[in-house]
């Protein structure tokens, strides 16, 4: 019997849009485009498959895997339709918060195996990722779905992914009664300390009413009538915390390059967690229901730069000034501070 399900609250029609999404716009994603779009780092999504040809997605698609038993390893025909929206907030062309990522699409629903289809997936994403070139290693997985049973081995795969430079990204969960006071703690893996959990907002900026709260949310995101990519070529309007996560998951990406535009690598799963939560901005909702804030990728670069570091300190001028040379070479802005 399964005990993972995906975490879709409603489903509705939605006609063509022009312009960027009220969503993608409330997480100010546009701010960061000028300096990355996502500039091909690699989502893992573990769902319900993909229209690999869908326009948002096409072209951008990297590995396709199927774990279930509904045709073979190379059929990622979503029945469904949740995979293919999840694809669509990370990287759509026209929908998506990091518009130049890649997808891994990982379909894992379809059968009644999904908990061993997803331990599979994992397992793949680790295989894949030790044989990859350095460019094209996965560096976020989002995990749009949840159980309320505790699984073990999974919360050992996803701390083996974490560990090996993995962001885990996940939905919070659809059982909320939108208050604080009543915690939905039986959401897994959303309650599992190496994740990035994340609950949901309304277009008004309020937590949703049907958002999990408890002490393990980190952030939350727009999850409510979000328009995004549908199998055939159209798009939906869907609600739910798993709307959320891919936000998330697409700011990471954004992030992760540039990171690796100024460092030349890519960030350990710390460094990328970092930079991501400084990337919150703060708002009077209880924590329980949104954890350090609302997802915001101006704030970071409207008040302090992408990370300070303080080199080192000299006690003559001369070295001092030779070490702000030397980072200025590197792009770095310096400031020379006297103690």
């Amino acid at each position: 019997m399964n005990r993972f399900s995906l975490y879709p609250y409603k489903i509705q029609e939605a006609q063509s849009q022009r312009g960027i999404p009220w969503n993608i716009k409330q997480v100010n994603a546009a701010s960061l485009w000028p300096r990355s779009q996502g500039d091909g780092v690699v989502v893992a999504v573990v769902d319900s498959g993909l229209e690999l040809e869908h326009p948002e997605i096409a072209g951008r698609v990297v590995s396709p895997r199927n774990f279930t038993a509904a045709g073979n390893s190379s059929n990622l025909h979503d029945e469904i339709g949740h995979g293919t929206h999840v694809a669509g907030i990370v990287a759509g062309k026209n929908c998506g918060v990091a518009p130049e990522a890649r997808i891994m699409p990982l379909k894992v629903f379809g059968d009644r195996e999904v908990d061993k289809n997803i331990l599979e997936a994992f397992k793949f994403i680790l295989q894949y990722n030790q044989n990859a070139g350095e460019k094209d290693r996965v560096l976020v997985v989002n995990c749009s779905f949840g159980s309320p049973l505790y699984n073990p081995l999974m919360a050992y795969y996803i701390r083996s992914l974490t560990n090996s430079g993995v962001a885990v990204v996940v939905a919070a969960g659809n059982e909320g009664d939108g208050t604080p006071d009543t915690q939905e703690i039986f959401s897994y893996p959303a309650y599992i300390y190496e994740v990035i959990t994340t609950g949901a907002t309304n277009q008004n900026g309020k937590a949703a009413g049907y958002s999990n709260s408890f002490d393990g949310i980190d952030l939350a995101a727009p999850g409510t009538n979000i328009y995004s990519a549908w199998p055939g070529g159209g798009y939906r309007l869907l609600s739910g915390t798993s709307m959320a996560a891919p936000h998330v998951s697409g700011a990471y990406a954004l992030l992760a390059a540039l990171f690796r535009k100024r460092e030349g690598r890519w960030p350990s799963t710390d460094e990328g967690e970092n930079i991501l939560f400084r990337h919150i901005c703060q708002v009077p909702i209880d924590p329980l229901l949104v954890g350090r804030g609302i997802l915001d990728l101006s704030w970071e670069t409207t008040r302090w730069p992408l990370y300070r570091v303080e080199l080192a300190a000299f006690y003559q001028r001369e070295g001092a000034e030779e070490m702000a040379r030397k980072a200025r070479e590197k792009g770095f802005n310096v400031n020379i501070a006297k103690y």
